[in-house]
């Protein structure tokens, strides 16, 4: 299934995003924010965008500011929760909704966590920035930590992978998936056991029975 290009206006930006619709009306809405190095597009090349398409899900990919064709200027991290916060509104997310970080976008993701996590109903982690600072700054409330579902994925040679340890003590139902021979970008160096494990939290933990 091909993504179409949409572009959504947030914050005097035109932000672009890849979409794969989906006919099924109670399919969750997965957002896929994306690391330093790369761009909406990634997902495309790791075939996650269609994997998700295939499973009913509706995913939404986003180049964020300073990156793929949204290009302009970076966002400075104070003003990045706030972003991705009207983002997110503009999407308008079907419930239940699931947004996967990888690496730089945990600094737009953690901050906009801390106080929406009632909007959320998992989260993807793959290796996110932040994590010391964020349990830092206060993290979440008990019951929200108590009831999100968390999906922490990090390639086996990645040196961030011991950070799980941030997302154990936080969120009880986390879970914990270590890719073999991958790095830090393990949804590209091994995107079939990526997609796999992603697609098997959806519909054990998100998906209605």
């Amino acid at each position: 299934m091909t993504a179409s290009s949409v572009y959504y206006d947030c914050q005097g930006r035109r932000v672009h995003a890849l979409e794969v619709p989906t006919s099924s009306g109670n399919g969750p809405t997965v957002v896929l924010l994306h690391g330093q190095a790369f761009q909406a597009a990634t997902w495309q090349q790791s075939g996650t965008l269609d994997a998700l398409a295939q499973a009913g899900v509706r995913a939404i990919a986003v180049d964020l500011p300073g990156h793929g064709v949204t290009g302009g200027s970076l966002l400075p991290l104070d003003a990045r929760p706030a972003f991705l916060a009207e983002l997110l509104r503009q999407l308008q997310p079907r419930p239940p909704l699931v947004v996967v970080t990888p690496s730089m976008s945990g600094s737009f993701f953690l901050p906009w966590l801390s106080r929406h996590a009632g909007e959320l109903a998992g989260w993807v982690a793959v290796a996110p920035v932040g994590l010391q600072q964020w349990v830092e700054a206060g993290a979440l409330p008990a019951d929200s930590q108590a009831k999100l579902k968390v999906l922490a994925i990090y390639g086996e040679q990645d040196r961030m992978r011991s950070d799980y340890s941030i997302i154990e003590d936080a969120f009880p139902r986390a879970q914990y998936v270590q890719v073999p021979n991958a790095g830090h970008a393990c949804y590209l160096d091994s995107p079939e056991v990526f997609n796999r494990e992603l697609l098997r939290f959806l519909s054990n933990e998100i998906l209605p029975p």
